[in-house]
């Protein structure tokens, strides 16, 4: 469990027990920001900070000479409270308030000591604090420099930033869109394929890929794409899944419908959909995975434990061969030797087991399931 306890030596950052209102009260006494770091006890991320971090000297030194730091579990006590209050959505976050109870800075993660310390020194350096960046945004919502430091910061601080990018754009013409500034902008901070921008440059890659480069270009796309279906299928939500599924595909980008491919037969393996799952797999496995051999022997499995017809089966043995080809594997060849006793093709799936056996002699790994299977098979 992640617990941090007061220590009022210079060896371990203090984490005063106490509410927010007395860190207010402490705040406005000692003239120092307060440090919250909102954690849970389940965050890896959190424990490594406490172990390797938060009990550093020099850590110690400067936060404890510059900050009132208070710590709470999100999960625990007024921790939900505080969730919803100050919208967390990683952790560990650490919220730097002035005592005024304004939000100066916010970061999160997992830092190293000299990285944490530069985050302490970025959350009291006035120009870089949030305040500071969203007045001078709002004093010239034109200016692409101050749009793209302000979305920055708040992407950093796991806050909400399409209002300010909306804002931003709405003063951009089409013709302003085609600049490095507002493609960092616009990679930055919009992913929703329906906004006059996202319309606007999937019309316009080839000028991006001029602008910015065709990598850069294809990263994005690929990002989007993932950020938009993967929670979507995380849920089991096939209904909003099928609607921007045809959204992207509409791009017409071979590293989008590669993935879109990966996202649908996952999809229906997860609801168990083998008609779907047959037919897209027939249809587009050697077009977009026809390299990943991996992915090739997964879907060979699926058929082998889901699928029962012959030209599919057949299918299969192919793209579990090739899998073999690009990454022989033990588990592979098994699969394969399967595939083949379910056609009843028992001679080539006694040559799979053997392989598979020989495949684990090399290695020195266990063979007892090929032995099996090899008993099992008729022999003549």
């Amino acid at each position: 469990m992640f617990s941090i306890q007061i220590s009022f030596a210079q060896t371990s950052i203090n984490f005063a027990n106490g509410n927010l209102d007395q860190a207010f009260k402490r705040s406005k006494t000692e003239q120092k920001p307060v440090c919250l770091l909102c954690y849970a006890s389940w965050c890896p991320h959190c424990a490594n900070m406490r172990v390797c971090v938060f009990n550093k000297p020099e850590v110690a030194n400067f936060y404890n000479q510059h900050f009132i730091c208070i710590q709470q579990d999100m999960e625990k006590g007024i921790g939900p409270e505080m969730h919803k209050k100050f919208v967390i959505t990683s952790y560990p976050t650490f919220i730097f308030i002035d005592s005024s109870q304004t939000v100066i800075y916010r970061t999160t993660g997992e830092f190293t000591p000299l990285n944490f310390i530069q985050e302490g020194k970025n959350a009291i350096t006035p120009q870089i604090q949030l305040p500071y960046l969203k007045k001078k945004f709002e004093m010239d919502v034109r200016n692409s420099n101050n749009c793209y430091t302000y979305l920055r910061a708040l992407k950093k601080a796991g806050l909400d930033y399409t209002s300010v990018v909306r804002s931003y754009f709405d003063t951009q013409t089409d013709k302003q869109l085609l600049t490095e500034m507002n493609w960092r902008i616009f990679t930055n901070g919009i992913d929703d394929l329906n906004t006059r921008v996202f319309r606007f440059v999937l019309s316009h890659l080839k000028e991006y890929e001029f602008i910015a480069s065709p990598e850069r270009v294809q990263q994005k796309l690929t990002y989007t794409a993932k950020s938009i279906l993967l929670p979507l299928i995380e849920i089991n939500d096939t209904a909003n899944y099928q609607i921007n599924r045809k959204q992207l595909s509409e791009i017409h980008n071979f590293k989008i419908d590669s993935l879109i491919f990966t996202y649908d037969i996952t999809l229906y393996k997860y609801s168990e959909n083998w008609k779907a799952y047959r037919k897209i797999t027939l249809l587009s496995t050697e077009k977009y995975v026809w390299n990943d051999y991996n992915l090739l022997k997964e879907i060979g499995d699926a058929f082998l434990k889901n699928i029962s017809d012959t030209v599919a089966l057949t299918k299969a043995i192919k793209w579990v061969k090739r899998s073999l080809i690009i990454q022989p594997e033990y588990e592979t060849y098994l699969i394969c030797a399967k595939l083949y006793r379910k056609l009843n093709d028992i001679p080539n799936a006694i040559c799979m087991v053997k392989q598979a056996e020989n495949e684990a002699l090399k290695n020195d790994w266990n063979h007892k399931e090929a032995d099996d299977l090899l008993i099992e098979l008729p022999q003549k």
